[in-house]
């Protein structure tokens, strides 16, 4: 027998409940961030119609360390966001995240199309030293070394901006886009020289996509929670999703 949640049991009442707007969800929220150059043709294949590749191409790659959150778990993540466009406006896509907690896991997938999977996330702050170290099946894939520097005055945020993720199962539901879009309130934004090694492996092939300069590299503290659920906005191609499959599978 298999057992497919209902949205009416606790457990996604619990998770909903998350997600309304209200007290912050996460609290002092760690984020090393590099906005770098990638190959657009290469980056094109990574984003589903209707969402565009914005131009230049750019990716926000990030290791980031979440100590205080509402669901009770200490843990570390590493992503890409792609910037595209929908329907004329700029927007953040995310064609690949990996955790290191199994809670995060199922609330980002399930209920917000992060394509999460499990990893191993390494997360330090040594005085004015810093670094994030994502690995998974014994590769590292990510490697973010560098020195935190000066306060960055007006900066942009790292999470309150429109996302639009894809959310499907194997199952009979076709892939959809969803759209939604963090609060986010900084508690201190620096600059940080930052030297960046991505990697690939046959299940995590983040180097296709031809990452070039960091154009900037900032370490982000904030506090995050949801302003509005996340609503479908179009459908995705099931073929464009059985080709990001390993991208997206554990």
């Amino acid at each position: 027998m298999v057992y497919t949640p209902c949205m009416s049991t606790p457990y996604w009442s619990r998770l909903l409940a998350m997600l309304a707007p209200g007290d912050w969800l996460y609290r002092d929220a760690h984020y090393l961030v590099a906005e770098m150059d990638v190959d657009p043709v290469a980056a094109k294949r990574w984003v589903p119609l209707p969402l565009r590749l914005a131009s230049p191409a750019t990716a926000t790659l990030f290791t980031a360390w979440f100590p205080h959150n509402s669901f009770g778990s200490v843990y570390s993540e590493a992503g890409i966001f792609l910037h595209v466009e929908h329907l004329g406006r700029p927007a953040v896509f995310s064609p690949w995240m990996i955790v290191d907690d199994d809670v995060a896991l199922i609330t980002g997938r399930e209920l917000l199309g992060y394509p999460k999977k499990m990893g191993e996330i390494t997360f330090r702050i040594d005085g004015d030293a810093i670094e994030g170290i994502a690995r998974r099946r014994g590769s590292e894939l990510v490697r973010m070394k560098g020195t935190i520097r000066e306060d960055v005055p007006d900066p942009p945020p790292v999470l309150a901006r429109p996302h639009r993720n894809v959310r499907a199962s194997m199952g009979l539901s076709l892939p959809k886009v969803i759209a939604f879009t963090p609060r986010e309130e900084a508690i201190s934004v620096k600059r940080v020289d930052l030297d960046v090694t991505v990697n690939g492996s046959e299940r995590d092939p983040l180097s296709d996509l031809g990452f070039g300069a960091v154009r900037a590299a900032r370490l982000h503290r904030v506090n995050l929670a949801a302003n509005l659920p996340p609503i479908p906005v179009a459908g995705v191609s099931p073929l464009w999703f059985l080709k990001q499959w390993l991208l997206r599978a554990h």
